[in-house]
């Protein structure tokens, strides 16, 4: 199963392995409580509705390109998300419109795409309705044309891939079900177009956080057994190597995370092993100084499927957008969570964050409670 996140796959139907991890949430949303916020306040910033996407789309990625629009790429469609997409379109700050270009080659559900250091795109991975995927490719936006490069070492869905300071790409875990069971990373080298294999990590962790000095530090995730862990590593890109850091104060997996201007990392959310009704509110920070982790203020809502809708603001909040029905913003000099005015369309799980050269973030899909993907979008902006 690639969406999910979970080894276990429970469904009422099963159309791939898609389909029977995607049931996993309809199945729990009928007793799962509902989470209110704790009071608002205020952060000058109001969601907006903007129309819609071409198609709907979950477990999709959005890259913003150097003219300031925004890919969008992929994803699963449907009731249940059972149909995989190889289809891509754009979508136009200027004119607040989405139109569709160039098709992948290959159909692809959480899968990982990169802005290279010369304007494309790379899409590696992801399920692609039947199998997770070697296969990557490279995007163009100044040719609106798709371009395959070498495949990776090993098939992996629901990867994650994190430039380096280099303009390598570094590319950790995913394998073939649930989150995968890949302990392996690969780096990719835009100037060979190649993959290669890097040192392993101790667990198939699932997310991987930039840090400012180049390193990378990778959280959570599924050991050998498949159980969730608290543990992290941080990769370094001059050994090629990991090595074991400080533990979370709980395993966590399907969480988000985002870099602060002083360096320390947030980690916000994700689950237990009960996945929907599992969610944390909890959040955790990490200073690379000493290689541990801190108890974070609590979240206003418990949230998880939510690793690409965090983005960091020019003012240095972090805005939370995903996994639930209000986005939320962290203020990391006050250390506490803000709510946004106004909601989504629901928790929109597996949907995407982009931040926007004028400031304001754009929120594509993803999910619902009942596992009905949208083609919403929103823009968070400041309050005119």
């Amino acid at each position: 199963m690639a969406l999910s996140g979970r080894g276990r796959a429970v469904g009422t139907r099963a159309i791939g392995a898609t389909v029977a991890a995607v049931c996993v949430v309809a199945a729990a949303a009928a007793t799962v409580r509902t989470l209110e916020p704790a009071a608002s306040q205020g952060t000058g910033l109001h969601v907006s509705a903007i129309g819609a996407m071409t198609v709907s789309r979950a477990a999709h990625q959005a890259t913003l390109l150097r003219s300031g629009r925004v890919l969008i790429t992929g994803g699963c469609a449907g009731q249940g998300c059972e149909r995989v997409l190889a289809s891509t379109e754009v979508f136009d700050p200027t004119t607040r419109s989405f139109r569709l270009v160039a098709p992948m080659g290959t159909p692809r559900a959480s899968h990982a795409a990169v802005a290279l250091p010369d304007g494309r795109v790379l899409v590696s991975g992801g399920w692609t309705g039947q199998r997770a995927t070697t296969g990557a490719e490279v995007y163009d936006p100044d040719s609106d044309r798709w371009t395959a490069v070498g495949d990776m070492t090993e098939p992996r869905a629901s990867l994650i891939a994190t430039p380096l300071h280099d303009g390598r790409v570094l590319v950790i875990g995913g394998g073939e079900g649930g989150l995968g069971n890949l302990a392996t990373a690969e780096v990719f080298d835009p100037a060979t177009s190649t993959f290669s294999p890097v040192g392993s990590m101790r667990s198939n962790h699932y997310l991987a956080t930039a840090l400012a000095d180049g390193r990378v530090l990778v959280t959570g995730g599924l050991d050998v057994e498949g159980k969730i862990v608290g543990s992290a590593e941080i990769f370094d890109p001059v050994t090629a190597q990991f090595r074991p850091t400080g533990n979370m104060a709980v395993p966590r997996v399907k969480h988000g995370a985002a870099l602060l201007a002083d360096g320390t990392v947030l980690i916000v959310g994700g689950s237990d092993e009960q996945g929907y009704r599992g969610r944390y509110n909890s959040t955790e920070i990490y200073d690379p100084a000493t290689g541990r982790f801190s108890r974070g203020p609590g979240m206003q809502w418990g949230r998880h499927k939510l690793r690409d809708a965090v983005v960091v603001l020019p003012s240095g909040l972090v805005l939370v957008a995903g996994g639930a029905v209000r986005p939320e913003v962290f203020d990391p000099t006050r250390r506490t969570f803000l709510s946004v005015n106004g909601e989504l369309g629901g928790p929109q799980m597996f949907a995407t964050a982009t931040l926007l050269p004028d400031g304001d973030v754009l929120v594509l899909g993803g999910y619902d409670d009942r596992t009905r993907s949208s083609s919403a979008a929103w823009l968070i902006r400041p309050t005119n």
